[in-house]
Order: structure tokens, then sequence, then C-alpha cells
């Protein structure tokens, strides 16, 4: 019995040391209050939400406006235009207008991203226009003839007609009309000694509209 009590104390003494080792074990794989804090995303660090811009309107409110600035280059007059508080670049041809005029247009196509080497400037939008008028003016005049030739090329149908006896050609957007039928367009300056890469034709006089109609009989 007295060899047994004398283990007793280093018994206990074993099971004292596994039990802290087993404890300082655990608590190295547990991180410490420091630690979790850290661990945790602050609150005070979250970024604000961001408020996405306001687009801002990429087609004017209306085909007229007036004249803030007028440049002429390249064969063109490149008319910066307030429209109803927008500002808007237009290119026509070359047009007598000047600042603080107040004109308008008929049909237009708009062209994003568009370099000018004449003006050496980028544009993120600017609306080509057949003619710019007075905004008191009657809108362009109307014209009518008989399609004597019609060829289309490259996005454009470039067709012939006998205006009062009078042989013009037209370039407009592809278009379905055939020779012999009537159609109508809107006025517009001629442009002189063209050419057409993908006809390889140089036409002396052509006018460039927005549309062509035919004329129902």
């Amino acid at each position: 019995m007295i060899k047994n009590t004398k283990k007793l104390p280093a018994l206990s003494t074993s099971l004292l040391l596994l039990a802290l080792f087993q404890l300082s074990a655990c608590s190295e794989d547990a991180p410490t209050a420091t630690e979790a804090v850290v661990a945790a995303p602050p609150t005070q660090q979250k970024a604000a939400p961001v408020t996405p811009p306001t687009p801002v309107s990429s087609t004017p409110a209306a085909n007229n406006g007036l004249v803030k600035s007028v440049q002429h280059v390249g064969g063109y007059s490149y008319i910066e235009t307030d429209v109803e508080g927008s500002t808007f670049w237009l290119a026509s041809a070359i047009s007598s207008v000047k600042p603080n005029d107040k004109i308008a247009w008929n049909d237009y196509a708009m062209m994003r991203n568009f370099t000018s080497k004449s003006m050496n400037r980028t544009f993120d939008q600017i609306l080509f226009v057949d003619k710019v008028f007075s905004a008191g003016a009657m809108t362009a005049s109307g014209h009518t003839g008989i399609v004597t030739e019609k060829m289309d090329s490259a996005g454009y149908s470039y067709i012939q007609v006998d205006e009062k006896g009078k042989k013009i050609w037209l370039a407009a957007p592809v278009s379905t009309v055939n020779v012999g039928q009537s159609i109508s367009w809107n006025g517009t300056s001629p442009m002189h000694n063209f050419s057409s890469q993908s006809l390889n034709r140089t036409f002396d006089e052509i006018f460039f509209v927005g549309a062509v109609q035919v004329n129902q009989i």
C-alpha cells in the first residue's frame, strides 16, 4: 500500500502536465480576442454606395435650336447648337448661319466617336444633316421626278431622276424604287465632283438626301 501511495503524486503530476499540454495545444489553434476583432471586417470602412451618373440624352428633343458657334472646315459647316438646353454638334453642307441664329433641319444621321481630321477633333456624337435653314422659314422645298436609272452600292441607292426635263443624280439610303416610278425628296445642297469608290465613278453633281418617297399614282 505504501508503494502505491508513493506513485500517486507522480501519476497526478503526469496527468496534470498532460492536461496542460492539451489545453495549450487547443489554445494555439483558437484566435485570440484581438485576432478575432482584426479578422472581422470593420463596419466603418465600408465603401459608400456609388450613384451612377445620370445618362445624357443622345438624341435631340427637337429638330431645331439656337446656334452657339459655327466652323467651316473641309467642305462642311460644323454647327454647335443648343437644343432645349442640351448642346449638340451638327455637320451640314456649307451654311451661312451665324451664332444666335435659330435653325431647323429635317432628317439626320447620328454618328458616334466621329473623328474630323480637318478639325483634329473627335466628337462623342454628331448629327449629319442634309441642310439647315431658318427655323422661321418653311421646311426645305419638295422635289418630284421620274426615276431613269438606279444603282445600289455600299449602303446607298444612286438614283438618276428626270425633274422637269433635267436629269440629276440623288444619293439616298438604300431605297426600293424602280425605273419609271415617280418619287419625291426634300431639297438639299449639291456635291460636285463626288467620287464613289464602290461604283468607281465620279459624279459631276449629286444630291445627298435623307430619303426618297414613291408617289402613288
